[in-house]
């Protein structure tokens, strides 16, 4: 068995109750990342340096509209040596790594339908913490707080 089989295996068939885990995850993230915003949202104390080895890999990969599905990148195309590669850095380093994640492929949208991808944990890490860093997450965080406080951003409905 290759090692992209060993991984894919290990993300689909390793854990039944992978959607389930990534439903939630999906849950709290954003609400994590509405509470406290994309500035001071932190995942790990490996973010700076998962967001440094993705940026260094994958230098012109577009945060902002995840256009590919990143499970079938890991499968077959171009990418596919050059994503496995990657994702087996993190390994050793970052618990569930290759947990089954669902991802927004546009960031500023909320996870619903049409608007989620398939990703493993490392993956979703990369993409979110580099959206906080190049400011991709902020609209739907002041969309948030304008819906909050009103429709036009003032103290109530009517400002």
């Amino acid at each position: 068995m290759s090692i992209e089989d060993k991984l894919m295996s290990s993300v689909l068939g390793g854990d039944a109750d992978w959607l389930p885990k990534a439903f939630s995850q999906a849950q709290i993230h954003i609400k994590l990342l509405l509470a406290v915003g994309p500035d001071e949202l932190k995942f790990s104390p490996l973010d700076e340096a998962i967001y440094q080895s993705f940026r260094r890999e994958f230098p012109i990969f577009e945060v902002g509209l995840v256009e590919d599905d990143l499970h079938e990148a890991m499968q077959t195309g171009n990418a596919s040596k050059q994503w496995i590669d990657w994702v087996l850095e993190w390994k050793d380093k970052v618990k569930d790594w290759d947990q089954g994640s669902l991802l927004r492929k546009d960031p500023n949208q909320d996870y619903i339908s049409g608007n989620t991808t398939f990703c493993i944990r490392i993956q979703f890490l990369a993409i979110e913490i580099a959206r906080n860093k190049e400011k991709f997450n902020h609209i739907i965080v002041e969309e948030a707080q304008k819906q909050a406080s009103g429709s036009s951003g003032g103290c109530c409905s009517r400002c």
